[in-house]
């Protein structure tokens, strides 16, 4: 990331989460840059009230979205059957490592950094289940095994 931070056993687990985790939103805050940010209420409630909200902001709106983020993957496929159906469109839904991913990919952060910081999203979030860790590294090329323990990798 600019400025790279590697890690320093000094600081406290948290201090470094919270660095990794305010540079991995600086280019979201960045008004010349493409992405846009849109929150999606849960309209209907209930269990998967949050992927469903989103489905439908997508159906509804589907040549405005280029990714859909979240991390349920029977979400993600049913998000991916609309930008599928729709005519004139890119989309894809992915999972939440993939925005930092997109770091990577445009240099501005090392594998080693990309991988902590997955690390530390998939701890953070308790995102820790064995088809949870599967599905953040679904549509992410990376190979993180020689910076993570065996369990997120």
């Amino acid at each position: 990331m600019k400025g790279s931070v590697g890690f320093n056993p000094a600081l406290k687990r948290e201090a470094f989460s919270s660095i990794l985790r305010k540079r991995a939103l600086e280019p979201f805050d960045d008004e010349e840059t493409s992405f846009t940010k849109v929150p999606c209420v849960p309209r209907p409630h209930g269990e998967d009230a949050g992927e469903k909200s989103v489905k439908m902001e997508i159906e509804q709106n589907t040549e405005l979205y280029r990714f859909a983020i979240l991390m349920d993957t029977h979400g993600r496929r049913a998000i991916n059957r609309v930008f599928d159906g729709a005519e004139e469109t890119t989309g894809k839904a992915v999972a939440p490592t993939f925005l930092l991913y997109l770091l990577l990919d445009d240099g501005e952060c090392t594998v080693a950094e990309f991988c902590q910081a997955c690390g530390e999203m998939l701890r953070g979030e308790g995102w820790t289940g064995y088809q949870a860790i599967q599905a953040a590294w679904e549509a992410t090329p990376v190979d993180c095994s020689q910076y993570l323990p065996n369990n997120l990798s």
